[in-house]
């Protein structure tokens, strides 16, 4: 409402004078810098094209959208999973956007790291590290599954909270399309992740399993929770789906 209203009276540039006499430059610069620079974040948080838009709008929005803030906010949903076709310019944009802090960046940047790069494989997991903790989705779903492949049980358990969260939130499924996609996008070295075939449910005698539904395995079509079954055999086959998407052996 706020960017309409002033964008609005930006426009109004070529009467010379809003109705209560100021100029649309006045009102702008008004504005507490705080104020600007949230209000172009919003914007950028939204939608990449209409961050452009915006900076066409003044200087003063220009000069908002250079900040830290805008660049830790801005969607990057227009940009390639992979930047191996992108110009100099929107690689610096990116490489701007990762320093600031921007958690989707991270995200990306972590996984290619972790994935493509042996030598920057600890660099990459940093990466997810922070963009987990600070709330990413994806990143809380690639780290806690590359934590649940660990052979320490202290990482392990870290991983289980993570993906905790996630089937709190119900959007398992939206994560494993994400990292899907990346896996799709690039090629990898092998032996990147070692896997830990200590199953995470141990009491396979008496564990009633994970319900089956329509002939899979529930977790690869539903969010829906079993009140019945076991939660560590629920993320042994989500472990399982990992492995086989990675070619891990």
């Amino acid at each position: 409402m706020i960017l309409s209203c002033l964008m609005k009276k930006t426009n109004d540039k070529k009467q010379g004078t809003l109705k209560n006499g100021s100029s649309p430059a006045t009102t702008v610069k008004s504005l507490p810098k705080d104020l600007l620079v949230e209000v172009v974040a919003r914007v950028a948080s939204h939608s990449f094209t209409d961050l452009q838009s915006v900076k066409m709008c003044c200087k003063d929005f220009l000069n908002a959208s250079e900040d830290n803030h805008v660049l830790q906010q801005v969607s990057l949903d227009k940009f390639p999973l992979i930047q191996n076709f992108l110009n100099d310019e929107a690689l610096s944009f990116l490489k701007r956007c990762r320093e600031s802090g921007n958690l989707e960046s991270l995200f990306r940047e972590g996984t290619l790291q972790f994935f493509k790069y042996p030598n920057e494989k600890v660099g990459g997991l940093e990466m997810l590290k922070v963009a987990a903790e600070k709330g990413h989705k994806g990143a809380k779903y690639m780290y806690g599954m590359i934590l649940l492949c660990s052979k320490d049980d202290g990482l392990r358990k870290l991983g289980l909270e993570h993906m905790r969260f996630l089937r709190t939130s119900m959007c398992i499924i939206t994560c494993r399309k994400r990292v899907k996609q990346f896996e799709r996008c690039m090629w990898r070295y092998d032996r990147v992740l070692e896997p830990n075939h200590s199953p995470l449910c141990s009491c396979k005698s008496t564990c009633k399993g994970w319900r089956i539904k329509n002939g899979g395995w529930l977790l690869l079509d539903d969010e829906d929770d079993d009140l019945d079954s076991c939660e560590y055999c629920r993320w042994d086959h989500e472990l399982q789906f990992f492995y086989e998407l990675f070619d891990v052996r």
